[in-house]
């Protein structure tokens, strides 16, 4: 048998221990590694992917009014997750049949999709038609045309709300709807193509149903940038003077031009004090301001005080500075 150690020893070890651990969690030099996902790489910031769930919530609620007022009953609908993905993945996680519609997203330029659960689908028709709002077991199966109707009412309903939720951050038109049963041939992006989803739980007389929105990274990449929380408008003053703070330390030469004229080297070089130079400039001719070598405004030459000041006239279009040089 191995040698035994006593309750004093086991105290010591234990006591050993915690100091290590202590010392770990102090010293700052260690941190937890953090696990990166090569295959799925995170192309939003979780700043954006914030943003993105908070104007999600405001189409929450616009969603649960429609539906409420399409079913005539209350309908509860919760933000579930915001998570990203390769759009295979998306694609392979949808039923067969399904009932979802792709859309083109307008400034962005690109294609985005909505798919709705069968269950929620049923409960729609049979609300529609009379019934409870309850979506009847093994009802997997492709709408017929007059369910078509009832449920293409409801979404174009949906997009709209989806236009007022982007509103705040940029003004967006759905268009191009297309409505799809089979998951195969909805091809809005490549398989591997990074993508948004955002999953919607919807609750209504017993029926708990998702909705899903998936935007490809291709359609977001305009609208990532007014996502970033540092780049709102509400920093823009703070960002504007600190702009203004740095041009005030900026200095640029200027340079006053009365009058110039031309005279021959010879004669140039036979002036003498006394002598007389008749320039090209007329006597109620403004002068020529210089901004950092560049002519840029005609003024009247004066003084302020007991220093020389010009008073600004006018100022030279880009296309007549060659006139002043």
């Amino acid at each position: 048998m191995g040698d035994e150690i006593n309750d004093e020893e086991l105290q010591e070890l234990l006591a050993a221990a915690d100091n290590r651990r202590g010392a770990d969690n102090t010293d700052e030099t260690f941190a937890a590694p953090l696990s990166y996902d090569f295959k799925r790489p995170q192309r939003v910031n979780k700043d954006q992917s914030r943003t993105l769930e908070n104007i999600h919530e405001h189409f929450v609620r616009f969603f649960s009014s429609t539906l409420a007022s399409s079913m005539r009953m209350v309908v509860d609908v919760d933000l579930a997750f915001t998570d990203q993905a390769a759009y295979g993945e998306f694609v392979l996680s949808l039923p067969n049949p399904c009932s979802a519609y792709t859309f083109f997203m307008d400034p962005p330029g690109g294609y985005a999709v909505l798919s709705l659960a069968p269950d929620l689908v049923m409960a729609i028709i049979d609300r529609a038609f009379g019934g409870k709002g309850q979506a009847l077991p093994g009802d997997g199966r492709p709408l017929t045309h007059i369910e078509r109707n009832v449920i293409d009412k409801v979404v174009t309903r949906v997009f709209n709300d989806l236009e007022a939720t982007w509103e705040p951050i940029t003004t967006i038109k759905v268009t191009d709807v297309t409505f799809e049963t089979n998951p195969e041939f909805i091809q809005v992006a490549s398989a591997s193509e990074p993508v948004i989803v955002v999953a919607f739980e919807a609750h209504c007389n017993n029926v708990s149903s998702l909705v899903h929105l998936c935007y490809p990274i291709g359609t977001l990449d305009h609208l990532l940038p007014k996502l970033d929380p540092q780049k709102k408008k509400g920093r823009a003053p703070a960002n504007k003077t600190k702009t203004m703070a740095s041009l005030q330390k900026t200095r640029v030469p200027v340079v006053v031009q009365i009058a110039h004229g031309n005279l021959p080297l010879g004669e140039v070089a036979n002036l003498q004090k006394d002598d007389v130079i008749k320039l090209d400039t007329a006597k109620n001719e403004p002068a020529v301001i210089f901004i950092g070598g560049q002519p840029k405004f005609l003024g009247r030459p004066g003084l302020q005080r007991r220093k020389r000041a010009i008073e600004i006239l006018s100022s030279i279009g880009e296309g007549e500075e060659n006139l002043y040089l």
